[in-house]
């Protein structure tokens, strides 16, 4: 999968401080999709306690950023909004509210509610005007049962094709932490058609908090990095402000990166 980067390691929070531009303002609205089905506990627990590493890693690289929660594959429930739009300590709160008691994971459906394209939904992300869409989904399975009732205007069902023409008329970035072979081509396509990156679930999905702390520290790094090149390219797109941190500003990030691409080169190849 070209330019797609699967990443773990660990970066100093205390080098992106250093790269950050007091004056920079990029405005982003983070939607997470969470599988909840029954092997997603682990993944749960650890992103519930490091939603404010990753926080302050962004609010640190300049990026005023929002966190909304979508929980999808619960047994007999539709996707469902646990926490609109809000501060990193309020999703930490929301999210013990996930389950793990699923047997389908309809991610795509998952996609257009978090975009508010499900008919006759009722909870609606409250999206700043102008701000960068970002959605990220945590599954180990493949997109599965999205045939509902009420999905797409005109359908009975949310397809690939379906997820992605909203995340392309919504201008929105796609990344995803996936595991397994077929879980990665289920996705892939979406997130390489917006500016996203494949990450290992396994990162989150284990009781060692080195490891958890390490890839947290990674993914929001590449997220940060992901943001400031979306506004780099689009500066005069509304979520960015006309202090974005030049590329140059990044290199000392890239300083703590450099350890991180030489431990896990050789990783990148197999997913191709």
């Amino acid at each position: 999968m070209n330019s797609r980067r699967f990443l773990f390691g660990a970066v100093s929070a205390a080098t992106i401080a250093l790269a950050s531009s007091a004056n920079a303002a990029i405005v982003s609205d983070i939607v997470f999709m969470v599988d909840e089905s029954g092997s997603m506990g682990n993944v749960q627990a650890n992103l519930r306690t490091n939603i404010g590493l990753f926080a302050s890693i962004l609010a640190a690289g300049g990026v005023d950023a929002r966190f909304g929660l979508v929980g999808y594959g619960s047994s007999g429930v539709a996707p469902r909004m646990l926490v609109d739009l809000t501060s990193a300590a309020d999703f930490a709160t929301a999210a013990a509210g996930l389950l793990t008691n699923g047997g389908t994971e309809p991610g795509y459906s998952a996609i257009a509610f978090a975009l508010n394209e499900i008919d006759g939904q009722t909870s609606l992300f409250n999206y700043r005007t102008g701000t960068l869409k970002n959605l990220i989904i945590f599954t180990d399975e493949p997109s599965n049962g999205d045939s509902c009732s009420k999905c797409l205007t005109g359908g009975n069902s949310t397809t690939l094709a379906d997820a992605d023409a909203l995340l392309t008329d919504y201008n929105a970035l796609f990344n995803a932490v996936l595991r397994g072979s077929s879980t990665i081509s289920s996705y892939s396509s979406l997130v390489a058609n917006h500016s996203g990156n494949v990450y290992d679930l396994n990162g989150l999905n284990t009781t060692d908090q080195t490891v958890v702390q390490n890839f947290v520290t990674a993914f929001a790094t590449s997220k940060l990095q992901e943001t400031i090149d979306y506004c780099t390219a689009n500066p005069t797109d509304p979520a960015c402000s006309s202090n974005v941190p030049e590329p140059g500003s990044m290199a000392l990030a890239g300083l703590g990166l450099l350890g991180l691409a030489l431990r896990r080169k050789a990783d990148v190849s197999k997913f191709r």
